[in-house]
């Protein structure tokens, strides 16, 4: 017979539960409302909805939008590993086209990360309300939600990466009393490879895992990393036969990386950290004060030596790799520990100081998502300017029969719908060290052009337009959308073949 003092705290765990299932069920509904407005439709989306497209079709996994710009597009994609293209395509087969379908596949991994991430928090015994403090940041963390409902690889490495975790952390909380079985330490291996065949930034999870192995005294279980590199053997056995496009795509990419982390300036490594949030300055202060709050708190810190420990040890591993990355989709991942810290707050939220402290934290949140309501269309269902964009775009590419397309909001799923038989290819990002040999054809069979402002366009194309600009036509567009408030809008330039 439970004792009555176990009664009050599984009241208060059923409480929890509870209010997580509706912080889940309200997210799923702003992202309804927000439609593909918020986040705007982005180029990568593109790119990566055409290999998943084929699959679903065909049972292949090329990039037609690519076809002839990037060397064996056409066969096959081998420039990103394939779990989230083969899922992507199951769900197109299964649910149907458009990218609706993915984004809300998306949505619901990260809200399933969520919950992976509760019940890891109680692996480390935060209480129910910690616990709720802790997805309570994350749901109304503005680049979690940006990222998650982005139909790209992140919710679901994130999703992978959380469940070979908390396999773990079970485990990890008995100190090695009961050991890591064998089984048990195959699948938290396999999630992570799964991860990372996901993502390649994947990789960043690794830290955390060998840590809960450490906790779990489990040195000794082979499993973990044969389930690890099962799956990235089975990779390798997939793409031999094409190891030369391999190479050519996927060393390209890691190119690109390499180049754009020379080239980034600290400052602007600083700036990729809260460029996601629209208000750099709100999240930079909830950054200092959840700081100043770890000090507050440093007494319950130090009675909770290992999760301070390993969260501290994770935002750190983030950190040093993001400074290594240069996009922040990426600080999507910093989210996850820096939210189990602000959980701290919610164990003594009877204190005032911690009271206030917690407060600032969601009140910048909120805050700033007010202000992206505001901008881009967040929870925002009169903001149209992808619909008022196109409007203005569509018209102009009567006649056109080949079209090269870098936009955001990008229009691709519209002209799609409206220009079934003109060819559209997405563009090749600007860093991708590419010679221009290899797509200078290409580039001569294209009519039209069309290029939104405050993109980086690749060199070679850039430098094809001003050396034949004899030959195209320039026409200037701009949209806004129909709220009240014109903060947002989009220009773009569109060069027409005389």
């Amino acid at each position: 017979m439970e004792s009555p003092a176990s009664q009050p705290r599984q009241f208060s765990e059923i409480y929890g539960l509870i209010g997580l299932f509706f912080l889940s069920i309200f997210s799923l509904l702003i992202f309804r409302i927000s439609g593909l407005e918020f986040p705007p439709v982005w180029p990568d989306e593109v790119l990566f909805y055409s290999p998943s497209l084929d699959f679903a079709k065909a049972g292949l996994f090329r990039t037609d939008v690519l076809e002839g710009l990037v060397k064996g597009m056409e066969t096959k994609t081998l420039w990103m590993p394939p779990v989230f293209f083969l899922l992507n395509g199951w769900i197109i087969r299964f649910f149907g086209e458009g990218l609706e379908t993915l984004r809300l596949f998306a949505a619901i991994l990260s809200i399933a990360s969520v919950w992976i991430f509760w019940f890891i928090l109680k692996t480390f015994d935060y209480s129910p309300i910690a616990r709720i403090g802790a997805s309570l940041l994350l749901f109304t963390d503005l680049l979690f939600l940006r990222v998650g409902w982005t139909a790209r690889m992140e919710a679901l490495c994130l999703f992978w990466a959380l469940l070979s975790l908390l396999l773990l952390a079970r485990k990890a909380k008995l100190n090695g009393e009961v050991p890591l079985t064998q089984i048990e330490a195959f699948f938290s291996g396999f999630f992570l490879g799964i991860s990372f065949l996901s993502h390649p930034f994947g990789a960043i999870f690794g830290v955390p895992a060998l840590l809960l192995i450490h906790q779990a005294k489990a040195w000794k279980v082979w499993a973990f990393w044969l389930g690890g590199v099962f799956p990235i053997l089975v990779w390798g056995i997939w793409i031999h036969p094409n190891w030369e496009i391999f190479f050519y795509q996927f060393g390209a990419q890691f190119g690109r990386k390499k180049d754009l982390f020379q080239s980034f300036s600290p400052i602007t490594k600083i700036k990729i950290l809260l460029g996601g949030y629209e208000t750099p300055g709100l999240r930079l202060f909830f950054y200092l004060a959840l700081a100043y709050g770890l000090w507050v708190v440093r007494g319950e810190i130090k009675d909770k030596p290992r999760s301070a420990f390993f969260f501290s040890a994770w935002t750190a591993s983030i950190l040093f790799f993001l400074i290594l990355s240069t996009e922040y989709y990426y600080v999507m991942y910093l989210c996850i520990p820096l939210s189990a810290l602000g959980g701290f707050f919610f164990e003594r939220i009877r204190s005032r100081r911690v009271q206030f402290i917690a407060s600032i934290l969601v009140f910048s949140n909120i805050v700033i998502l007010i202000n992206a309501y505001k901008r881009i269309g967040f929870g925002n269902p009169e903001f149209d300017l992808k619909d008022k964009f196109y409007a203005v775009l569509g018209p102009e590419l009567k006649g056109s029969k080949k079209l090269y397309l870098q936009a955001i909001p990008d229009p691709y799923f519209h002209i799609r719908k409206e220009y079934p038989n003109l060819k559209i290819l997405e563009f090749i990002p600007g860093e991708l060290p590419i010679p221009k040999e290899d797509f200078i054809q290409t580039l001569d069979s294209i009519d039209t052009f069309v290029f939104s402002d405050r993109q980086k366009r690749n060199d070679f194309v850039q430098n094809y337009l001003e050396e034949n600009s004899s030959k195209f036509r320039k026409i200037r567009i701009s949209a806004e959308p129909s709220t009240l408030r014109k903060v947002a809008n989009v220009e773009a330039d569109i060069y027409k073949r005389r």
